[in-house]
């Protein structure tokens, strides 16, 4: 045993001795690093009680392969390190007579690609590792990537989280880490997934262990294979044909994906890219897009602060293009998104001309067009022109990070103009880009955006909560106010105040209304009092307030009836294309 111990620590840093059951026996090297834990708190405890859970049964999947082969794969694992940390380590496995041994080579979180809660990959990095194994010319094909589709039944019953479905999928999510290479799975949708197969393995095997797991539910799978082969050479062709089969295969798993190799994947993106270029083009042009309004309101008193002005299209002129975030990532990629900025900065002004002095709008800018020396000259003859005078403070600039600023000197120049002349800048989506603490450097700065998702997961990740609380702290500093996106519930509100964040948007405060309801809402107000930037909806959210203030800890909440409408537009207008929570 001294032997084979001396040889797992050549390359591990934690070796743990168990019996055929996995409890502890024997513990040695870094385990305090590995878990947060001495020595003597993990003997008597069994391997799989300190892993992430989602991860157990991917463990148990590979020693079930050990035991029936001899053989087991490295398998990426995730430690529980206290209450919300993790420790990303690379296990081995070996046997003698009577137990085994079990090696832990912990992970640098710089080198790891971190999966996501559920042990999967995130697709963009799913399609990174596969390209990474695309042979080089002449050599031969070695992978292939597999997408399945699981039985309707689960399918069916999975968005409901019923027992059986959850049970169902953690298997097929454990058989599948299995027996990819390198444990890459991604997921595709509730009921289908993606592997990369490793084509010198026996095959069918994957399809009778799913169908071993989900003998109750007398159905099976429908799986399509694509080879990662030669014949796409550069990496952008090989990401895009990735991406389309997997897009493809998400939204119509059936005969219908008729794909048979990558070339072929590649030339229907090509095509399909055509139509939604001509989409977006024609919805620029024809100016078929509208308006709908957001509210942002201080989370401590309920007040409006002001309003993101938002993109929706008319009925029938989108043509797949499936949300605003696609549409302006089209927009950059075809060179109209300066045309379309300027133009929605045209409506926008428009908008506040009819409205009451006091009512304040966000104007969203791509950070490609900010780059543009023809935009910024354009964009400032525009507020200077006779027939657009607003009040500069009544238009905040919001700078979109869907294609990231390179070019420094040009966007700080035209914010710094903006900026003296009253505007107010707006980051948007803070922390979900790689250059955000940069442009918080480099541009003046009056309102920080945190993104709604790095938001929304800080409600079960301490570490985000930690990032959260010190960007508030930072901006507090700085003179900024920082805002919180997706807000649903009042827990989520609650967490928002909690970590420093000053103002909140979401479906909570009021989902996006058209600009005709609210004009019907601030004409309602008018009479009643002094146009300002005060509406109804305020005087729902401070008396919500109010109500969470008097009432004692233990009370349950009063009832909420339904407000009438004409006193709450932004809850009752009727519902507009959205997508998401903004």
């Amino acid at each position: 045993m001294e032997q084979l111990a001396a040889l797992a620590f050549a390359a591990a840093d934690v070796l743990f001795e168990v019996d055929r059951a996995f409890r502890i026996r024997h513990v040695g090297g870094a385990i305090q690093k590995l878990t947060g834990h001495q020595q003597k708190a993990v003997r008597g405890l069994s391997v799989f009680d300190l892993l992430v859970p989602a991860d157990r049964v991917y463990f148990r999947r590979a020693v079930e392969e050990f035991d029936n082969t001899g053989k087991m794969n490295r398998i990426t694992v995730r430690f529980l390190r206290g209450e919300t940390e993790t420790t990303t380590a690379v296990l081995g496995m070996s046997t003698t007579p009577g137990e085994r041994v079990v090696t832990a080579t912990i992970m640098d979180r710089a080198f790891v690609v971190c999966p996501e809660s559920d042990g999967l990959l995130e697709r963009s990095a799913f399609i990174d590792f596969a390209r990474r194994l695309t042979p080089q010319a002449g050599d031969p094909s070695r992978f292939s990537i597999t997408m399945v589709s699981l039985p309707q039944l689960v399918k069916s019953a999975a968005p409901h989280d019923s027992v059986l479905a959850r049970a169902f999928l953690a298997e097929v999510e454990g058989i599948l880490r299995t027996h990819s290479e390198g444990g890459a799975v991604t997921r595709l949708n509730d009921g289908a997934f993606a592997y990369i197969w490793d084509e010198s393995k026996s095959p069918g095997i994957v399809e009778r262990e799913i169908a071993s797991a989900a003998d109750s539910l007398l159905a099976s799978t429908y799986t399509r294979s694509l080879p990662l082969d030669s014949s796409l050479m550069e990496p952008k062709e090989i990401e895009s044909a990735l991406d389309f089969a997997l897009t493809a295969f998400a939204k119509d798993a059936t005969d219908t994906f008729t794909f048979e190799n990558l070339p072929e994947c590649l030339a229907a993106s090509i095509s399909r890219d055509r139509g939604l270029a001509a989409a977006c083009r024609n919805i620029i042009e024809d100016d078929t897009f509208f308006q709908v309004l957001q509210p942002i309101i201080a989370l401590k008193t309920g007040a409006i602060q002001h309003y993101e002005v938002l993109t929706r299209f008319a009925q029938g002129v989108a043509r797949g293009i499936s949300n605003t975030g696609e549409f302006i990532k089209i927009a950059e990629q075809i060179g109209m998104i300066n045309t379309f900025d300027l133009l929605n900065c045209i409506k926008t002004i428009r908008l506040l001309q009819k409205m009451p002095p006091g009512v304040r709008v966000a104007l969203n800018i791509s950070g490609r067009s900010v780059q543009s020396p023809e935009f910024a000259d354009r964009l400032l003859n525009l507020l200077d022109a006779p027939d657009a005078k607003v009040a500069p403070s009544r238009l905040l600039i919001e700078i979109t990070e869907t294609r990231g600023i390179t070019d420094f000197e040009r966007p700080a120049a035209l914010l710094q103009k903006l900026f003296r002349r009253g505007h107010r800048i707006c980051l948007d989506d803070f922390g979900a880009g790689a250059m955000s603490f940069e442009y918080l450097r480099r541009f003046p700065v009056n309102y920080i955006k945190i993104d709604g998702d790095f938001f929304r997961n800080s409600m079960t990740s301490g570490r985000d909560r930690i990032l959260i609380r010190a960007i508030a702290r930072c901006g507090f500093e700085l003179g900024c106010r920082t805002v919180a996106e997706m807000i649903e519930t009042d827990v989520e509100a609650a967490l928002a105040r909690d970590l420093g964040i000053e103002c909140g948007q979401g479906w909570l405060f009021g989902k996006p209304v058209t600009t005709d309801a609210l004009f019907a809402a601030l004409n309602r107000t008018r009479g009643a009092s002094a146009p300002s930037q005060n509406s109804p909806a305020q005087a729902q959210l401070q008396a919500r307030s109010r109500a969470r203030r008097t009432s004692p800890p233990s009370a349950a909440p009063p009832p909420q009836t339904a407000p009438a409408a004409a006193e709450h537009p932004v809850r009752n207008v009727a519902r507009v294309m959205t997508s998401g929570n903004t």
